[in-house]
């Protein structure tokens, strides 16, 4: 599963940061927590024939488990 920030949520839909594009969200996706702008977030994505991919599952990560991991793995 692929991670990025999210760079936006509101009323109802956002935006993941992500390479090579951004990855669009419907609230209908979220698995869990409902994340907020700067969290770090892994997902599945989709091909949307719009203008970018479609996140069909959004989990929050907890910010305690990605700090140990950069700390393990190193930073991304």
């Amino acid at each position: 599963m692929p991670t990025g920030r999210v760079m936006l949520f509101n009323h109802g839909y956002g935006f993941i940061a992500a390479e090579p594009c951004n990855v669009f969200f419907h609230r209908s996706a979220i698995d869990g927590d409902t994340p907020k702008a700067g969290d770090t977030v892994r997902y599945d994505a989709v091909p949307d024939g719009r203008n970018s991919p479609r996140a069909t599952s959004v989990r929050k990560i907890d910010p305690a488990v990605m700090a140990e991991a950069e700390r393990v793995f190193g930073a991304p």
